[in-house]
Protein backbone atom coordinates (compact mmCIF):
# COMPACT_ATOMS: atom_id res chain seq x y z
CA UNK A 1 0.00 0.00 0.00
CA UNK A 2 2.67 2.08 0.78
CA UNK A 3 4.22 1.61 -2.87
CA UNK A 4 0.96 2.96 -4.11
CA UNK A 5 0.45 6.08 -2.31
CA UNK A 6 4.35 7.01 -3.33
CA UNK A 7 3.48 6.59 -7.28
CA UNK A 8 0.17 8.12 -7.10
CA UNK A 9 2.69 11.51 -5.68
CA UNK A 10 4.76 11.23 -8.07
CA UNK A 11 3.20 13.28 -10.99
CA UNK A 12 3.18 16.08 -8.46
CA UNK A 13 6.30 16.00 -7.77
CA UNK A 14 6.77 16.13 -11.25
CA UNK A 15 4.85 19.05 -12.23
CA UNK A 16 6.76 20.96 -9.21
CA UNK A 17 10.10 20.44 -10.66
CA UNK A 18 9.10 21.59 -13.71
CA UNK A 19 7.85 24.79 -13.08
CA UNK A 20 11.27 25.43 -10.93
CA UNK A 21 13.14 24.93 -13.94
CA UNK A 22 11.05 27.49 -16.10
CA UNK A 23 11.19 29.88 -13.60
CA UNK A 24 15.10 29.72 -13.01
CA UNK A 25 15.35 30.10 -17.24
CA UNK A 26 13.02 33.17 -17.13
CA UNK A 27 15.37 34.53 -14.25
CA UNK A 28 18.48 33.82 -16.64
CA UNK A 29 17.26 35.36 -19.49
CA UNK A 30 16.02 38.29 -17.42
CA UNK A 31 19.34 38.49 -16.15
CA UNK A 32 21.33 39.00 -18.76
CA UNK A 33 23.29 41.94 -18.75
CA UNK A 34 23.14 45.40 -21.03
CA UNK A 35 25.24 48.19 -22.36
CA UNK A 36 25.77 50.69 -19.37
CA UNK A 37 27.66 54.36 -19.14
CA UNK A 38 30.40 53.38 -17.05
CA UNK A 39 32.05 56.98 -17.01
CA UNK A 40 30.40 60.17 -17.99
CA UNK A 41 33.17 62.97 -18.24
CA UNK A 42 31.68 67.01 -18.41
CA UNK A 43 34.03 69.45 -19.04
CA UNK A 44 35.40 71.05 -16.07
CA UNK A 45 33.74 74.38 -15.44
CA UNK A 46 30.09 75.44 -16.18
CA UNK A 47 30.48 79.67 -16.23
CA UNK A 48 33.20 82.48 -17.73
CA UNK A 49 32.50 80.47 -21.24
CA UNK A 50 33.22 82.10 -24.45
CA UNK A 51 33.01 82.16 -28.02
CA UNK A 52 34.49 79.70 -29.53
CA UNK A 53 36.09 78.04 -26.39
CA UNK A 54 36.55 73.70 -26.76
CA UNK A 55 33.79 72.61 -24.31
CA UNK A 56 34.80 68.31 -23.78
CA UNK A 57 32.63 65.32 -22.85
CA UNK A 58 33.89 62.18 -22.59
CA UNK A 59 31.41 58.62 -22.29
CA UNK A 60 33.11 55.40 -21.14
CA UNK A 61 30.55 52.20 -22.18
CA UNK A 62 30.97 48.91 -21.00
CA UNK A 63 28.62 46.91 -23.57
CA UNK A 64 28.41 42.73 -23.33
CA UNK A 65 28.43 40.35 -25.99
CA UNK A 66 26.51 40.41 -28.54
CA UNK A 67 25.53 44.18 -28.45
CA UNK A 68 27.69 46.53 -30.85
CA UNK A 69 27.33 50.23 -31.07
CA UNK A 70 26.08 51.35 -34.19
CA UNK A 71 28.09 53.93 -36.00
CA UNK A 72 25.45 54.90 -38.34
CA UNK A 73 23.34 56.40 -35.18
CA UNK A 74 26.06 58.74 -33.75
CA UNK A 75 26.14 62.46 -33.60
CA UNK A 76 27.65 64.07 -36.73
CA UNK A 77 30.55 66.07 -36.94
CA UNK A 78 29.68 69.95 -37.74
CA UNK A 79 26.06 69.57 -36.42
CA UNK A 80 24.72 72.71 -34.92
CA UNK A 81 21.69 72.99 -32.46
CA UNK A 82 21.16 76.45 -30.88
CA UNK A 83 24.58 78.14 -31.28
CA UNK A 84 26.44 74.92 -30.29
CA UNK A 85 28.89 72.89 -32.98
CA UNK A 86 29.89 69.37 -32.51
CA UNK A 87 33.32 70.01 -34.05
CA UNK A 88 34.96 66.52 -33.22
CA UNK A 89 34.16 63.53 -32.66
CA UNK A 90 36.61 60.52 -31.04
CA UNK A 91 35.80 56.97 -30.82
CA UNK A 92 37.99 54.09 -29.09
CA UNK A 93 37.20 50.81 -28.83
CA UNK A 94 38.59 48.02 -26.29
CA UNK A 95 38.05 44.38 -27.34
CA UNK A 96 37.55 42.11 -24.37
CA UNK A 97 36.50 37.93 -23.87
CA UNK A 98 32.88 38.91 -23.29
CA UNK A 99 32.77 42.67 -23.67
CA UNK A 100 33.86 45.54 -25.42
CA UNK A 101 34.35 49.19 -23.94
CA UNK A 102 33.40 52.02 -26.42
CA UNK A 103 35.03 55.20 -25.28
CA UNK A 104 33.87 58.25 -27.18
CA UNK A 105 35.05 62.03 -26.91
CA UNK A 106 32.70 65.00 -28.16
CA UNK A 107 34.08 68.32 -28.31
CA UNK A 108 31.87 71.37 -28.93
CA UNK A 109 32.39 75.06 -29.41
CA UNK A 110 30.11 77.47 -29.03
CA UNK A 111 29.07 80.38 -31.73
CA UNK A 112 26.69 82.81 -30.59
CA UNK A 113 25.82 86.76 -30.56
CA UNK A 114 25.07 88.14 -27.02
CA UNK A 115 25.01 91.03 -25.26
CA UNK A 116 24.92 89.74 -21.33
CA UNK A 117 25.87 86.54 -19.88
CA UNK A 118 23.36 83.73 -20.96
CA UNK A 119 22.37 79.85 -20.11
CA UNK A 120 23.75 77.23 -22.72
CA UNK A 121 23.73 73.70 -23.02
CA UNK A 122 25.30 71.13 -24.76
CA UNK A 123 22.43 69.20 -26.49
CA UNK A 124 21.25 65.51 -25.48
CA UNK A 125 22.81 62.93 -27.28
CA UNK A 126 21.48 59.01 -28.27
CA UNK A 127 23.90 56.46 -28.89
CA UNK A 128 22.26 52.77 -29.94
CA UNK A 129 23.38 49.45 -29.41
CA UNK A 130 22.31 46.05 -31.45
CA UNK A 131 22.59 42.96 -30.57
CA UNK A 132 20.68 39.65 -29.63
CA UNK A 133 17.69 40.16 -32.30
CA UNK A 134 16.85 43.43 -30.97
CA UNK A 135 18.05 46.80 -29.77
CA UNK A 136 18.31 49.44 -26.88
CA UNK A 137 19.40 53.20 -27.06
CA UNK A 138 21.46 55.12 -24.11
CA UNK A 139 20.12 58.63 -23.81
CA UNK A 140 23.12 61.33 -22.77
CA UNK A 141 21.81 64.44 -21.34
CA UNK A 142 22.32 67.99 -21.99
CA UNK A 143 24.75 69.41 -20.14
CA UNK A 144 24.07 73.48 -19.35
CA UNK A 145 26.47 76.19 -18.51
CA UNK A 146 26.76 79.78 -18.53
CA UNK A 147 28.01 81.47 -21.66
CA UNK A 148 29.65 84.82 -20.98
CA UNK A 149 30.29 87.34 -23.81
CA UNK A 150 33.67 88.89 -24.58
CA UNK A 151 32.11 92.61 -23.93
CA UNK A 152 29.00 92.97 -22.49
CA UNK A 153 26.95 96.16 -24.01
CA UNK A 154 26.81 97.45 -28.24
CA UNK A 155 29.58 99.62 -29.62
CA UNK A 156 29.58 102.56 -27.66
CA UNK A 157 30.21 100.12 -24.58
CA UNK A 158 33.39 99.40 -26.90
CA UNK A 159 33.90 102.74 -27.49
CA UNK A 160 34.39 103.70 -24.25
CA UNK A 161 36.61 101.02 -22.76
CA UNK A 162 39.13 100.89 -25.66
CA UNK A 163 42.48 101.99 -24.47
CA UNK A 164 45.19 104.55 -26.07
CA UNK A 165 47.99 102.70 -28.07
CA UNK A 166 50.89 101.91 -25.78
CA UNK A 167 54.39 101.93 -27.77
CA UNK A 168 56.73 99.23 -26.22
CA UNK A 169 59.73 100.25 -24.82
CA UNK A 170 62.65 100.68 -27.61
CA UNK A 171 65.68 97.53 -26.73
CA UNK A 172 68.84 98.76 -26.71
CA UNK A 173 70.92 96.81 -29.19
CA UNK A 174 73.99 99.21 -29.64
CA UNK A 175 76.03 96.34 -27.90
CA UNK A 176 74.83 93.56 -30.25
CA UNK A 177 75.28 95.81 -33.22
CA UNK A 178 78.90 96.41 -31.71
CA UNK A 179 79.78 92.60 -31.41
CA UNK A 180 77.92 92.52 -35.10
CA UNK A 181 80.47 95.09 -36.64
CA UNK A 182 83.57 93.31 -34.49
CA UNK A 183 82.06 90.01 -36.33
CA UNK A 184 81.66 91.52 -39.75
CA UNK A 185 85.33 92.97 -39.96
CA UNK A 186 87.02 89.85 -38.53
CA UNK A 187 85.07 88.21 -41.52
CA UNK A 188 85.59 90.61 -43.95
CA UNK A 189 89.68 89.78 -42.60
CA UNK A 190 89.53 86.10 -43.00
CA UNK A 191 88.12 86.28 -46.33
CA UNK A 192 90.16 88.73 -47.60
CA UNK A 193 93.23 86.69 -46.00
CA UNK A 194 92.36 83.37 -47.28
CA UNK A 195 92.33 85.57 -50.84
CA UNK A 196 95.29 86.75 -50.28
CA UNK A 197 97.26 83.44 -49.22
CA UNK A 198 95.47 81.33 -52.06
CA UNK A 199 94.12 83.39 -55.39
CA UNK A 200 96.21 83.29 -58.37
CA UNK A 201 94.50 86.53 -60.02
CA UNK A 202 95.56 90.48 -59.21
CA UNK A 203 92.26 91.34 -57.56
CA UNK A 204 93.83 93.39 -55.13
CA UNK A 205 97.00 96.00 -55.86
CA UNK A 206 99.62 93.89 -53.33
CA UNK A 207 98.33 90.32 -54.93
CA UNK A 208 100.55 91.66 -58.21
CA UNK A 209 104.00 90.34 -57.52
CA UNK A 210 106.68 89.36 -59.65
CA UNK A 211 106.41 85.48 -58.74
CA UNK A 212 102.44 85.70 -58.15
CA UNK A 213 102.65 86.84 -61.95
CA UNK A 214 105.17 83.92 -63.04
CA UNK A 215 103.16 81.98 -61.48
CA UNK A 216 99.99 82.62 -64.01
CA UNK A 217 101.97 82.49 -66.47
CA UNK A 218 102.96 78.73 -65.77
CA UNK A 219 100.00 77.45 -65.13
CA UNK A 220 98.77 78.50 -68.47
CA UNK A 221 101.68 77.06 -70.37
CA UNK A 222 101.56 74.09 -68.10
CA UNK A 223 97.88 73.76 -69.31
CA UNK A 224 98.44 73.92 -73.02
CA UNK A 225 97.12 70.49 -74.88
CA UNK A 226 99.95 70.62 -77.03
CA UNK A 227 103.41 68.35 -76.01
CA UNK A 228 105.70 70.26 -74.11
CA UNK A 229 109.35 71.20 -76.00
CA UNK A 230 112.44 72.68 -75.16
CA UNK A 231 111.36 75.72 -75.99
CA UNK A 232 108.89 75.58 -73.74
CA UNK A 233 111.07 74.62 -71.11
CA UNK A 234 113.53 77.27 -71.37
CA UNK A 235 110.40 79.60 -71.17
CA UNK A 236 109.30 78.27 -68.01
CA UNK A 237 112.56 79.08 -66.62
CA UNK A 238 112.57 82.88 -68.05
CA UNK A 239 109.52 83.38 -66.48
CA UNK A 240 111.03 82.44 -63.03
CA UNK A 241 114.24 84.38 -64.38
CA UNK A 242 112.63 87.17 -64.50
CA UNK A 243 110.69 87.30 -61.26
CA UNK A 244 114.25 86.86 -59.95
CA UNK A 245 115.46 89.74 -61.32
CA UNK A 246 112.50 92.59 -60.79
CA UNK A 247 112.84 91.61 -57.17
CA UNK A 248 116.79 92.10 -57.15
CA UNK A 249 116.92 95.28 -59.40
CA UNK A 250 118.84 93.34 -61.25
CA UNK A 251 119.93 90.25 -63.67
CA UNK A 252 120.80 87.47 -60.44
CA UNK A 253 122.91 84.71 -61.01
CA UNK A 254 123.89 81.88 -58.74
CA UNK A 255 126.82 83.70 -56.67
CA UNK A 256 124.10 86.62 -56.05
CA UNK A 257 122.12 84.24 -54.28
CA UNK A 258 123.21 85.30 -50.75
CA UNK A 259 123.09 89.28 -51.44
CA UNK A 260 119.29 88.69 -52.58
CA UNK A 261 118.13 86.73 -49.55
CA UNK A 262 119.85 89.55 -47.41
CA UNK A 263 117.47 92.26 -49.39
CA UNK A 264 114.39 89.96 -49.04
CA UNK A 265 114.58 87.77 -45.97
CA UNK A 266 111.65 86.32 -47.05
CA UNK A 267 112.80 83.83 -49.01
CA UNK A 268 115.56 82.57 -46.72
CA UNK A 269 112.99 79.10 -46.18
CA UNK A 270 113.52 78.79 -49.57
CA UNK A 271 117.36 79.44 -49.98
CA UNK A 272 117.60 75.65 -50.99
CA UNK A 273 115.30 75.32 -53.74
CA UNK A 274 116.20 78.56 -55.18
CA UNK A 275 120.06 77.32 -55.11
CA UNK A 276 118.50 74.01 -56.61
CA UNK A 277 116.72 75.77 -58.97
CA UNK A 278 119.49 77.97 -60.65
CA UNK A 279 121.50 74.75 -61.05
CA UNK A 280 118.82 73.21 -63.20
CA UNK A 281 118.37 76.44 -65.25
CA UNK A 282 122.09 75.68 -65.43
CA UNK A 283 121.86 72.27 -66.92
CA UNK A 284 118.82 72.88 -69.26
CA UNK A 285 120.81 75.31 -70.97
CA UNK A 286 123.57 73.76 -71.76
CA UNK A 287 121.96 69.73 -71.27
CA UNK A 288 122.39 67.86 -74.44
CA UNK A 289 120.62 64.85 -73.59
CA UNK A 290 116.26 64.76 -74.42
CA UNK A 291 114.64 66.00 -71.12
CA UNK A 292 111.10 65.70 -69.47
CA UNK A 293 109.80 69.12 -70.17
CA UNK A 294 106.25 68.27 -69.13
CA UNK A 295 107.80 67.23 -65.82
CA UNK A 296 109.96 70.44 -65.61
CA UNK A 297 107.32 72.64 -66.15
CA UNK A 298 105.22 71.00 -63.49
CA UNK A 299 107.71 71.38 -61.01
CA UNK A 300 108.40 74.87 -61.45
CA UNK A 301 104.62 75.75 -61.39
CA UNK A 302 104.99 73.91 -57.89
CA UNK A 303 107.85 76.22 -57.09
CA UNK A 304 106.50 79.34 -58.44
CA UNK A 305 103.56 78.97 -56.16
CA UNK A 306 106.01 78.79 -53.25
CA UNK A 307 108.32 81.55 -54.12
CA UNK A 308 104.19 84.01 -54.63
CA UNK A 309 104.06 82.60 -50.73
CA UNK A 310 107.28 83.70 -49.68
CA UNK A 311 106.64 87.20 -51.74
CA UNK A 312 103.39 87.48 -50.10
CA UNK A 313 105.19 87.07 -46.62
CA UNK A 314 102.87 83.92 -45.96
Amino acid sequence: MATIRNTAHFPACLLAASLVFNVSVVSAENSVSEPKIRLLSNPSKNYSVHIGDQLNRKIVFDVPAPYQLVSTALPKKGTKDKGIELVAIRIETEQQKTSTTYTVDLSYQPFINANSPTVMQLPAEKFTFTGAEKSMAIALPAWGFWFSPLVTGGIETAIKSMQPEFRPPLVDISTHQTRLTIFAGMLIISLLTLLYMNADGQWLPFMGGAFAKAHRQLKRLSRTSAVKTTEDEKQALVYIHQAFNQHYGANIFARDIERFITLRPSFRKMKNDIEQFFNDSNQSLYAVETRDSAKIITNLVLLSKQLRDCERGI
